[in-house]
C-alpha cells in the first residue's frame, strides 16, 4: 500500500455515508417495514463506523508527520464541537424536556452530561465518542500492544452490543446489570462501548501499511465475505428485541475490509471530490434542522409526501445540500464583512422570519399532531443563515454598501 496524499475512493465514501446518515434519522423511507429496515438497520449502518475509522485514519498519518498534530486536531475539533452544541442547545433542551423530565436544579448537570455523553442533540454524540475514543486509544497504545487493546476494545464492544442483542439475554443478575448500566448512561453507544474498536483499526490500518499492501489484492474478496455475512445478521436481528441498532458483529471486519478496500481503489482525484468531501462535513451538522422543518410541515398539514417516504428524504437532502452552500459560502467569505450591523441585521431578520413562518404553522395547522418545539429553533437558524448568506453577497456585490 503506497503513499499518497488523496484517497478519490475515501472521499465519494464521506459523501455517500453522510447520506446514510440522514437516511437512518428520517422517518420511515419505505412503507414496507422489512426492506425500510434493510435499508436504514443494515445498509446505512455502516457510514458511522467507516466514518470512525476513516477520521481515525487520517488522525493517525498526521500524528506521525506533526508531533503537536493531535493536540491541534482534538483542540479545533472541541471547539467546532462546542460551538455547534451551544447552536443545538434550544434542541436539546426541549429533547430533555420531552424524553428525560428532570427537575429545573438539575438542568446544567443533564446538560453536561449530554455534552460529554451523547451530545446535546442527538447526532452530535458522535464527535463527543471520537474524542473520548482517540484519548483512550492514544493512552492504551503508548502502554501496550495492538493485540491486547484489540483484546479490551472488542470486549467493550461485546458488551455495547447488548444494546442490539438486548433480547437474547437472560433473566438474571447481568440481565439486571445491563438494565442499570442503560439507565445510567441511556445508551452504550459512545466512545468507550462503540468507538474505541473503529477508531483503533483506523490507527493500525496506517501503521501496518506495508504488512496489510499483502492482502490489498484480496480486500475485495473479503469485502463480499463479511458484507454477506454482516447482511446475514442485520436480516436476522429483525426478529430480535432490541433497544437500539448501532452495534452489529459483523460491523467490526466489515470496515476493515471495506477501509482497505477503499483504499486500495485508484481512482483519478476530481476538483468535485474536494467538494463533496467539504459538504459531507456539514451535511452531518445541519441534516437534523432540515428534518425538523421538513417533517413537522408535513405532520402540521398532513402531507404524507413531506412527513415520511422517499419524497420527504429527497427534499431533506436537497434543503440539507442548499444549506451546506450557503454555509461553505459565508466561511469563504472575508472576514471584514462580519460587522456587528451586519449580525444584529440577520439577528432581527432571523427572528421576523421565523415568528411569520412558525406563527403560520401553528396558526393553520389542520393537524391534532403537536408539533416539535424544535421547529422554532431549526427555523430561527436557518432564516438567519440564509439571511446572513444574502446579505454578505449584496455587499460582496455593491462595495460601496460596506462604507
Amino acid at each position: 500500500m503506497e503513499k499518497r496524499t488523496s484517497y478519490p475512493a475515501v472521499d465519494l465514501m464521506k459523501y455517500a455515508g453522510s447520506i446514510m446518515v440522514i437516511m437512518i434519522h428520517c422517518e420511515p423511507l419505505i412503507p414496507q417495514s422489512e426492506i425500510n429496515f434493510f435499508i436504514k438497520n443494515i445498509i446505512c449502518r455502516i457510514a458511522v463506523p467507516f466514518f470512525f475509522v476513516s477520521s481515525a485514519f487520517f488522525l493517525r498519518k498526521g500524528m506521525q508527520t506533526r508531533p503537536e498534530y493531535l493536540k491541534k486536531y482534538l483542540m479545533r475539533l472541541l471547539k467546532s464541537y462546542i460551538l455547534w452544541s451551544i447552536l443545538f442547545l434550544p434542541m436539546g433542551i426541549d429533547w430533555i424536556y420531552q424524553n428525560q423530565p428532570v427537575p429545573i436544579e438539575l438542568f446544567p448537570a443533564a446538560l453536561l452530561v449530554g455534552f460529554v455523553h451523547i451530545g446535546t442533540y442527538y447526532h452530535l454524540w458522535y464527535i463527543s465518542a471520537f474524542i473520548l475514543s482517540v484519548v483512550f486509544i492514544v493512552n492504551l497504545l503508548k502502554r501496550f500492544s495492538y493485540q491486547i487493546v484489540f483484546g479490551l476494545s472488542l470486549v467493550l464492544y461485546l458488551f455495547g452490543s447488548l444494546e442490539t442483542y438486548y433480547g437474547l439475554l437472560p433473566s438474571g443478575w447481568f440481565k439486571d446489570f445491563f438494565d442499570l448500566v442503560i439507565r445510567l448512561t441511556f445508551t452504550t453507544r459512545n466512545g468507550l462501548f462503540f468507538g474505541m474498536i473503529f477508531t483503533l483499526i483506523g490507527f493500525f490500518i496506517y501503521d501496518n501499511r506495508k504488512k496489510l499492501s499483502r492482502i490489498e489484492k484480496h480486500s475485495t474478496s473479503f469485502l463480499w465475505f463479511f458484507g454477506s455475512l454482516f447482511v446475514l445478521e442485520g436480516l436476522w436481528l429483525f426478529h430480535i428485541r432490541r433497544l437500539d441498532m448501532n452495534f452489529i458483529w459483523m460491523l467490526v471486519p466489515l470496515s476493515f475490509f471495506l477501509f482497505l478496500w477503499l483504499l486500495s481503489r485508484k481512482l483519478k482525484q476530481r476538483p468535485y471530490l474536494k467538494k463533496l468531501r467539504e459538504r459531507s462535513h456539514y451535511y452531518y451538522f445541519i441534516h437534523p434542522i432540515c428534518i425538523v422543518l421538513v417533517e413537522e410541515t408535513g405532520k402540521a398539514f398532513k402531507l404524507s409526501l413531506l412527513s415520511y417516504g422517499m419524497v420527504s428524504f429527497l427534499i431533506i437532502l436537497f434543503l440539507t445540500h442548499g444549506f451546506a452552500t450557503v454555509l461553505i459560502n459565508i466561511r469563504n467569505r472575508p472576514p471584514k464583512l462580519l460587522k456587528p450591523a451586519l449580525l444584529l441585521k440577520t439577528l432581527f431578520t432571523g427572528i421576523g422570519i421565523t415568528l411569520i413562518l412558525a406563527g403560520a404553522l401553528y396558526q393553520f395547522k389542520v393537524s391534532s399532531t403537536v408539533i416539535k418545539f424544535e421547529f422554532v429553533p431549526c427555523t430561527w437558524i436557518t432564516a438567519s443563515f440564509f439571511s446572513l448568506f444574502f446579505f454578505m453577497k449584496e455587499r460582496m456585490i455593491h462595495p460601496a454598501v460596506r462604507n
